[in-house]
């Protein structure tokens, strides 16, 4: 996000930091907390719930994704950014506790550290890449625009792509935690 509102919202650092460390920083610490909480509740229910809540955002947050990609209004896609920055790290409390519901004991520092290497390796290694790759390869065609599009044709994809692999976990969650190790 920092590139793109420095690129197309013509953004300084100064104030830019200050918006992303509210989307991101406070309103991702509050989703990543909330949406835990509430998998937590929900989840006594039914254990699916670990894997329908971050379902429900991930599809939640493609619209607001979208709209804040196309506005052309800095201050509207500044606060646009809030919502994604809450819905897209809640996900973080919920897979953590289904990792460790199916691992033993003697492996949950493991899974866990298999688990953050994979969503950074993807996350914070693949992710930009691609968008980078994209970008570029779309300068010919959007100009200055080049990075909107490569963010508007991918991260909207993805956001449904996770929600409906969340959703196919879900069908054997039950199953997959009665068998686990103990």
């Amino acid at each position: 996000l920092a590139p793109f509102f420095i690129r197309i919202h013509g953004m300084g650092t100064g104030e830019l930091g200050m918006w992303l460390a509210l989307g991101s920083g406070v309103f991702g610490a509050l989703g990543t907390f909330s949406q835990g909480y509430l998998a937590d509740k929900l989840g006594k229910r039914d254990q699916r719930w670990y894997l329908w809540l971050p379902a429900t955002a991930a599809f939640l947050v493609v619209p607001f994704l979208v709209l804040l990609l196309l506005t052309d209004n800095t201050l509207a896609a500044l606060l646009l950014q809030l919502l994604p920055g809450f819905l897209l790290v809640g996900f973080i409390g919920p897979c953590l506790a289904m990792t460790h519901g199916l691992v033993g004991l003697r492996m949950r520092a493991t899974a866990s550290a298999v688990l953050f290497f994979i969503l950074n390796l993807i996350g914070l290694g693949l992710g930009p890449l691609v968008i980078g790759v994209l970008s570029d390869a779309l300068a010919a065609s959007h100009a200055a625009e080049s990075l909107r599009y490569a963010m508007l044709y991918t991260l909207p994809g993805i956001g449904i792509l996770c929600g409906m692999l969340f959703l196919l976990a879900a069908k054997t969650v039950r199953e997959d935690l009665a068998n686990a190790p103990r």
